[in-house]
């Protein structure tokens, strides 16, 4: 018996060794991976450096610290929009892809039908921080009943302008116009007093992407009291008093008055261009979002101009002043995470998520790249309630803003937009432009699906 007991022990001690062994010695570090359009140095740096030296970092702790060896690969690039989206796609269904994408939101039901990003219910479900987000934040990531990504923080567009070439042009501080004839009469001082000098800038044309629809047509057409979609008869819209009012004014400042530089709109790399040149002060006025002034021309930003916040104001993008239009125009978007359904470590993937949205981790981005919270927990950190220009903005704005139509044809209706916009600064007749915008949707939703409005 007692040859037995020995026996017994000298068995359960040896399973225990090869138990600790096998996770251990033996154990096989897991690798797990993350892309990003952002790339140190270059196109979103402060992204970039966010999540290679805070998240990662952070991540691969905490989990050595429950035992579970992760590695994770990081993916960055810095390319065109429109290009990092097609080569994930590409990955995606061929198979392979990051285990992790940082995505913009309003490709998300186009992923979505396409079942390239995976249904996240089950982990927001039991994650204790979501019941924390914001409707619209929650909504920005869904399509239908899913959650498929988990966005980080928004953003509010407005016009940006140059206060030392506003005092040259004698033109009085702080600035803000109430109609398009109050923005188009500041342009033409700009254009008078101060040459070679382009007074303002409305993103337009293909080169930009989503760039052109948000910043660009989106401002000018929600300014006139417009749509690209009617909620009501669940239709988009082709032609209406609004959008002819838009391509006129698109008209005026690019053809009519050359107030804007319309080469500039239609050349590769526009967008680029474009903050460079309001970098060296060569215009001043641009239409653009959060993220250009809290990232680009931040002082450690990829184009920075290092005393910004004495330099550079903005002010509400003005309706167009009339009868039933609004006072300001302004339009939402953002930025968040997906999970790839190719991956084989879904569960691991969502906790990289987790920890990046953790307050801590996340306000670390905020003190280098601010942005519009989206959950409660997070706008009550002391960083996020100390940043004026965050405050400031969101209060103006928000009670002004929209989102984009949550439709999974919404990225190739945008496309049209864009050619819309591109052929009025190329000097196309709005009529000719709108006919061809018009026959353009038609062609993606058919002709059961649009409307003209009188």
């Amino acid at each position: 018996m007692k040859k037995i007991m020995v026996l017994l022990v000298l068995v359960i001690a040896l399973a225990v060794f090869l138990m600790a062994m096998s996770t251990s010695i033996f154990a096989e570090k897991v690798s797990i991976s993350f892309s990003y359009n952002s790339i140190k140095g270059g196109r979103g740096t402060q992204s970039a450096e966010w999540i290679e030296d805070t998240v990662i970092p952070q991540f691969e702790k905490d989990m050595k610290d429950k035992g579970i060896d992760v590695e994770v690969k990081a993916l960055p690039s810095g390319v065109a929009p429109e290009d990092w989206k097609m080569q994930f796609v590409l990955d995606v269904k061929g198979g392979i892809g990051p285990d992790v994408a940082w995505i913009d939101l309003f490709w998300v039901p186009e992923f979505a039908e396409a079942k390239l990003i995976l249904p996240l219910n089950k982990y927001v479900e039991a994650w204790p921080i979501w019941d924390e987000f914001y409707t619209p934040a929650k909504k920005a990531g869904s399509h239908k009943d899913d959650v498929y990504a988990i966005m980080y923080g928004s953003d509010v567009r407005m016009v940006y302008y140059n206060k030392e070439l506003f005092k040259k042009a004698g033109i009085a501080l702080p600035w803000q116009p109430y109609s398009w004839d109050g923005l188009l009469t500041t342009a033409r001082i700009i254009k008078e007093k101060l040459p070679g000098v382009t007074p303002l800038q409305i993103n337009a044309g293909t080169d930009m992407g989503e760039a052109t629809t948000m910043q660009g047509l989106y401002m000018v057409l929600l300014g006139a009291g417009g749509r690209l979609y009617d909620w009501d008869t669940n239709k988009w819209i082709i032609d209406s008093p609004m959008l002819r009012d838009t391509v006129d004014f698109y008209k005026q400042v690019y053809i009519d008055e050359k107030l804007g530089d319309a080469e500039m709109q239609v050349t590769a790399k526009s967008r680029d261009k474009t903050f460079e040149a309001f970098q060296q002060e060569k215009m001043a006025m641009l239409v653009e979002g959060t993220w250009f002034y809290s990232s680009v021309i931040a002082p450690n930003g990829s184009v920075p101009i290092p005393d910004r916040d004495e330099r550079i104001g903005w002010a509400a993008m003005p309706g167009k002043g009339t009868l039933g239009t609004p006072t300001f125009a302004c339009i939402s978007g953002g930025t968040g995470f997906a999970v790839n359904p190719n991956t084989k470590n879904a569960d691991l993937a969502f906790e990289l998520i987790k920890t990046a949205l953790r307050p801590d981790v996340l306000v670390k981005l905020f003190n280098i790249k601010p942005f519009s919270p989206i959950y409660q927990g997070f706008v009550e950190l002391p960083e996020v309630k100390e940043n004026k220009f965050i405050a400031d903005t969101s209060e103006a704005l928000m009670p002004y803003t929209t989102i984009r139509p949550a439709k999974p044809e919404y990225p190739e209706i945008s496309y049209q937009a864009q050619l819309l916009t591109e052929e009025i600064v190329m000097g196309v007749s709005p009529e000719k432009a709108l006919e061809n915008y018009g026959q353009g949707v038609i062609s993606i939703v058919g002709a059961e699906n649009v409307e003209k409005l009188k």
